[in-house]
């Protein structure tokens, strides 16, 4: 018998198998569609230090990331085109070793030495609507480096820094950027960038005296 997760049903299953399992005990699950989910689940890495909770890849039919996250949060993301699914919702769960495809598998696996820790539903929200609210940006430099964010309007209107998307002065102009429009075409914008978030090659010369 595989070990259970408080009350659940098997968490995870065991080996690659993968059981259908119902929300709203042990977890509820955001469910994204795979483009906003994959970007989200970027922003959640870099600002959780890689450990954004259990997220699960189902790339059948139509491709899904679920985000598990404790019982009966709270998060509004239905506007953004997710679901939150609990109690009478079901999940496709990849077993403990189901770590590629093809089939559902894990893209974060349970936490092995803290099996019960789950996504943060705030970081989520805020992750899932910063990506719906952003573009995709890339920012060129002189040295012939470039950076590719996702960028929202502040930083696209230059009122932000590219990197961390702080506001506080001093902001430096550096480079020059380009970002998609609602069609995909590429349009040019002034990246600015934060003293802290300046590398020392990109460094305007007011900014290192």
């Amino acid at each position: 018998m595989p070990r259970s997760f408080g009350t659940a049903s098997p968490w995870p299953p065991p080996g690659e198998t993968v059981v259908a399992v119902e929300g709203g005990t042990s977890w509820d699950a955001v469910a994204a569609g795979q483009k906003l989910g994959l970007e989200a689940l970027s922003i959640l890495e870099g600002e959780t230090a890689r450990r954004p909770g259990p997220v699960i890849w189902d790339a059948r039919r139509k491709p899904r990331i679920y985000f598990l996250v404790p019982p009966r949060s709270t998060i509004e993301v239905e506007r953004f085109g997710c679901r939150l699914l609990s109690l009478g919702d079901y999940v496709a769960v990849p077993g403990a070793l189901a770590i590629q495809p093809p089939g559902p598998h894990w893209l974060v696996p349970p936490d092995r030495a803290d099996p019960e820790r789950l996504g943060d539903p705030l970081l989520l929200a805020s992750a899932i609507e910063r990506v719906a609210n952003a573009r995709w940006a890339t920012s060129f430099y002189a040295s012939g480096h470039h950076l590719q964010v996702l960028a929202d309007a502040a930083q696209l209107d230059g009122r932000a820094c590219l990197r961390c998307n702080t506001t506080e002065p001093p902001l430096h102009p550096v480079g020059s950027g380009a970002a998609q429009d609602d069609a995909g075409v590429a349009r040019p914008f002034d990246p600015v960038f934060c003293t802290s978030r300046l590398e020392p090659e990109l460094m305007p010369k007011e900014a290192s005296e």
